[in-house]
């Protein structure tokens, strides 16, 4: 019963010692794999640019037409 005990003492230690260094040395790093969004990313960043453009536009053209306003003759 002695020598039973001893191998499953044993076991355990090689077990336990397999976690530890397991723990340590961690999962196998793989680089990342390409990313599938990618191009959906770069693609919502060319809208938000293109937003971004449109809007300074509407702000040029409200500010011409403004500036058209204040110099017209009151006749028009």
């Amino acid at each position: 019963m002695g020598a039973l005990e001893a191998i499953l003492a044993v076991i355990g230690l090689v077990a336990l010692i397999a976690l530890v260094v397991g723990w340590y040395v961690g999962p196998e790093r793989r680089p990342p794999a390409d990313d599938a969004a990618a191009p959906y990313v770069e693609g919502l960043h060319a809208a938000m640019r293109m937003h971004t453009v449109g809007q300074e536009l509407e702000q040029q053209l409200y500010a011409e037409a403004m500036r058209r306003a204040d110099q017209a003759p009151d006749g028009q």
